[in-house]
């Protein structure tokens, strides 16, 4: 995956389709309990990224032109690039590094799922969190609701 597609997915330059088809390939398992992402940081200026551009990209989930695991590599590409950013000291910046953050790491945090992007449009547009502890993945909320040992 190229930056530069993302890049000009979020600016609204280049289509869904050139997007996902350079998405395409882009993640692998590498052995049992690796998975590589491929990313070409090909970017030579700083990107900011607001939350109307992670909008665009539920709205393209919503459509059902984007995967669950575009989305997640999406979500890795902007926190791994030296050139996607946001201030997140700033109420939109802190929506987006939010968000971000889920998508990267949807097994610890929320799945990437028809009924959780609703929810993740929801918080970019308003700030309002609609997720609640049941919403966690499987796995996560088993960790953080089990008693432990003695």
């Amino acid at each position: 995956m190229r930056t530069s597609i993302l890049r000009s997915f979020i600016d609204g330059t280049c289509d869904v389709q050139t997007l996902a088809d350079d998405l395409e390939g882009s993640v692998a398992r590498t052995s049992l309990d690796i998975i590589s992402h491929y990313i070409d940081d090909d970017l030579e200026a700083d990107t900011p990224v607001a939350a109307a551009h992670l909008v665009t990209i539920c709205d393209a989930f919503a459509r059902g032109e984007l995967t669950p695991q575009m989305i997640q590599q999406i979500g890795f590409a902007m926190m791994a690039s030296d050139y996607f950013g946001w201030d997140s000291n700033k109420r939109d910046g802190e929506r987006v590094a939010a968000v971000i953050d889920w998508w990267d790491s949807p097994e610890i945090n929320y799945p990437i799922t028809d009924w959780s992007i609703p929810k993740f449009r929801h918080y970019l547009c308003t700030g309002e969190d609609l997720f609640t502890s049941e919403d966690l993945s499987p796995n996560f909320r088993h960790e953080i609701t089990s008693t432990p040992p003695e």
